[in-house]
């Protein structure tokens, strides 16, 4: 999936600046090498770009391209969230190759997620369940879901239709419940702040609707300090001329949920973002994050 995105960024930017030459450099990551080991065990911010950052930093690389919903919200000193291409579709779905929908499954079965998120929304709506981590790239996920006997596994729309595997899923979940993780379906720019000519050839494929969408998300991950090992999402988009922005925490077993919605003008996202972390915050979000 990585490098399916770097080449589509690749794609974009030849196709805007024909006259440059674009080399695509793969990084291994922390994440990526610990596929076996469940990521709240794991535990550390910037798990799947720490290395890559290291080489932004000493300019190795000129642009880092990530899935916006592993790029930490805070990002070390020196180095700035560009910006985003059009977004793909940041909802979550369902696969199973025995049942049609989430309510057809029985009880005690056993649905497969890697993500505290996923298994704390699932457990709101079917505490019965049970759950099974899973890591690892798409193929692997899908041939486990095969060979383990599970009855479904979770993952997001937008890995899949990147992959042309948009045939593999049984039901899209309704994002205003199981809401999304912070920049889902988004791909992140990252690059190393005062590179002016680099800024210069990324803004030219950065969709702005996108980007303001995923910067508010970003802003409500950070005032929350949450991060991918705690059940909390986000989810910014444009409707009728408004911004609309959907917060969501939980405690890891679904026990207690906080969701809310707030609206407004587009100009006004940050501020809402803003508003709508303080309302969670006051509401006990951070302590159901933390505990």
């Amino acid at each position: 999936m990585a490098l399916k995105q770097a080449h589509y960024v690749q794609n974009l930017l030849q196709s805007a600046h024909p006259h440059i030459g674009i080399e695509i450099k793969t990084i291994q990551s922390l994440g990526d090498n610990q596929q076996e080991t469940p990521l709240p065990e794991i535990g550390a911010k910037g798990l799947f770009t720490a290395e890559i950052e290291s080489e932004l930093l000493s300019q190795k690389i000129d642009l880092a391209v990530h899935s916006l919903k592993d790029l930490p919200s805070t990002l070390p000193e020196g180095l700035i969230y560009a910006g985003s291409p059009k977004r793909e579709d940041a909802r979550d779905v369902f696969i199973s190759h025995k049942w049609r929908s989430v309510e057809d499954v029985p009880t005690k079965s056993t649905i497969a997620s890697g993500s505290t998120r996923r298994k704390a929304q699932f457990l709101e709506q079917r505490s019965d369940l049970e759950f099974a981590d899973l890591r690892g790239n798409i193929e692997t996920r899908l041939n486990k879901l095969k060979t383990e006997g599970w009855d479904g596994l979770i993952m997001a729309a937008a890995a899949l239709h990147r992959l042309n595997m948009s045939d593999q899923i049984t039901r899209y979940l309704d994002p205003l419940q199981f809401v999304p993780a912070v920049g889902q379906g988004a791909i992140g720019l990252e690059l190393k702040q005062g590179r002016e000519e680099v800024g210069q050839l990324v803004d030219s494929i950065i969709d702005t609707k996108t980007t303001q969408c995923c910067q508010a998300e970003r802003l409500f991950l950070a005032h929350l300090e949450g991060g991918c090992s705690t059940a909390i999402g986000c989810w910014g988009r444009m409707e009728n001329r408004r911004f609309l922005i959907t917060g969501y925490t939980a405690a890891a077993n679904g026990s207690k949920v906080l969701r809310k919605s707030l609206k407004g003008m587009p100009a006004d996202s940050n501020q809402l973002a803003q508003q709508l972390a303080e309302e969670f915050e006051q509401a006990g979000a951070k302590e159901l994050l933390a505990g």
